[in-house]
């Protein structure tokens, strides 16, 4: 353990040395060329670590893991390795070295290119040797990688201190560039290195400190923490050696937001980096309970991409509770799959509270002052509010027996449907017949009114089959009314279709078939309502 200690500091030594000979170079060669140092052994190693490796949630590493001198690596599982773990063994030892080594000669490399400009966002790159007069490098946005149609072009960058990448920022590869042709983008790092969440990479990280990811990111190649740990959160890290040449895109996901039960909910994906990904994204929907996202999802959609972007389509969410989407980038031939995580993209669905009621007729009337007529609403579903579907009829009223007013057949019903997120209501009366002296006869034949609401708005209809008024005949024969048709006839007022909306304390509608309306200066009063809907519904915000 002495001797190895010992080995390390001299590691340290030359890794300052590198560090301060970087200071003087400047660009030198017009055709410029970078010579990929050598990973040795640690070429099949997705991470080696001095100290420490570990994870946060479902990685996936395609490659081994290794720590020397430390002999923690922890977070698999929930992580998957595709590949041997070494722990403190001669193994993971002789990577490090090896990981190392290609540092040493990475930072060795004279410069083909010197740039003023510390971030490399929004860059396009041909082959060659960069280093930096900033010490420290970043990445916000996209690097373009342009192997100009070589087969062998490779790139070196070289930092004098951190390097660090903006969320969903990427390294992208055009004119032939592959990620892991002889392993041809190294990143050779001054101290440490950390990948923002959802940032797409490409190359080999040598860091002389510690390499980090955040959420989502992903990378294609090693990464090699000298004299630290490599830490991990929901990633994809493929080395060269396990990526069969295929680079590793990141995904990004947002799902739709929160809706009402019978709404529709949805997903989409970008799909960042990697090699001018094609393909398709693979959605599946867990419903409200299938936290794990296992078993069969309730619905299944394919998106093409375009553009790196992809939708589901939408889906009709039936039942309340969290549904959790998962998002598949299906992979192509230059890149591999990749899938967001269960959990990361819920979408809530809550109920809507449904109202509504619905009577056949009521009737008051009144000569100085005196209580001629006082019926209350017959038959009378009362006032419904529920999150269920439900339906609430009264029993069809036969015979409403009445010298002054009388009537046949009333019927009245509400309905909800908290899947179209609807409350309907209708009331029919077969006929009905008002003779109140001094009032002319009034006769209703065949009348009947709908109200339906929902979150978008309400609705209603009104069909008198006769109406007569003294003798005068209003309506001769069945006849769908326009909303709120007023007529007068003598001291008789009717309001045919009486639409009333209303916002408070729920959003609705009252239809009205018809509304007998009598006031002669207060002597003779009367007020009949035949076939009364209301539906509404709260909770649509």
């Amino acid at each position: 353990m002495h001797r190895h200690n010992h080995h390390r500091t001299r590691r340290g030594i030359v890794v300052a040395a590198a560090s301060v000979l970087l200071s003087g170079l400047a660009a030198t060669s017009a055709h410029a060329t970078a010579t990929t140092p050598a990973l040795g052994t640690a070429a099949n190693f997705a991470a080696v670590a001095y100290s420490t490796i570990t994870n946060t949630g479902p990685t996936t590493v395609k490659g081994d893991l290794g720590v020397f001198p430390g002999t923690a690596i922890t977070g698999f599982p929930p992580g998957i390795v595709t590949g041997a773990i070494h722990t403190g063994d001669a193994v993971a030892d002789v990577a490090g070295q090896d990981a190392f080594t290609a540092y040493t000669q990475a930072a060795g490399e004279p410069c083909d290119f010197t740039l003023s400009n510390p971030d490399l966002g929004g860059t396009t790159l041909l082959p060659g040797v960069y280093c930096f007069t900033s010490s420290s490098v970043g990445l916000t946005g996209k690097l373009t990688l342009n192997a100009n149609g070589d087969a062998n072009a490779a790139w070196i960058f070289k930092t004098g201190s951190t390097l660090t990448t903006a969320s969903n920022s990427s390294v992208v590869l055009i004119g032939g560039a592959t990620p892991c042709n002889n392993n041809n983008i190294t990143w050779q790092v001054g101290s440490s290195a950390t990948l923002g969440s959802a940032t797409s990479f490409v190359g080999n990280i040598l860091a002389s400190a510690s390499v980090a990811l955040n959420t989502g990111a992903s990378s294609t190649g090693g990464l090699y923490a000298h004299t630290g740990a490599v830490t991990m959160d929901d990633n994809a890290i493929t080395t060269c050696a396990g990526a069969g040449g295929l680079a590793g895109p990141s995904i990004t996901t947002t799902p739709s937001p929160s809706v009402h039960v019978g709404g529709n909910i949805s997903d989409s994906a970008t799909i960042i980096g990697g090699a001018a990904p094609t393909g398709s994204v693979t959605f599946k929907l867990y419903g409200p309970g299938n936290t794990s996202c296992t078993g069969i999802p309730l619905a299944t959609l394919n998106g093409p991409l375009v553009a790196g972007s992809a939708s589901s389509g939408d889906v009709t969410a039936a039942t309340v509770g969290t549904y959790r989407w998962v998002a598949t980038y299906v992979g192509d031939a230059n890149n591999s799959p990749r899938t967001s995580s269960c959990g990361s993209e819920l979408v809530e669905v809550t109920s809507v509270i449904l109202t509504g009621r619905a009577f056949g007729l009521t009737a008051t009337a009144a000569v100085l002052g005196l209580p001629l007529v006082n019926i209350a609403p017959t038959p009378d579903t009362g006032a419904v509010s529920t999150g269920s579907a439900s339906t609430t009829t009264t029993p069809c009223r036969a015979v409403l027996p009445g010298t002054l007013v009388g009537a046949h057949v009333l019927c009245a019903n509400v309905t909800t449907d908290p899947v179209a997120g609807r409350s309907s209501a209708s009331a029919s009366v077969a006929d009905v017949a008002v003779g109140i002296a001094p009032i002319p006869a009034i006769t209703v034949g065949a009348v009947k009114s709908t109200s339906t609401t929902t979150c978008a708005g309400s609705a209603g209809t009104t069909t008198i089959a006769y109406l007569k008024v003294g003798s005068t005949v209003v309506i001769a024969q069945p006849t769908a009314i326009a909303p709120n048709t007023t007529v007068s006839v003598g001291i008789v007022t009717l309001a045919l279709n009486e639409q009333i909306a209303f916002t408070t304390p729920d959003k609705g509608l009252t239809v009205n078939a018809v509304h007998v309306k009598v006031d002669v200066a207060g002597v003779v009063t009367a007020n009949v309502v035949i076939a009364s809907s209301e539906s509404d519904i709260s909770d649509c915000s």
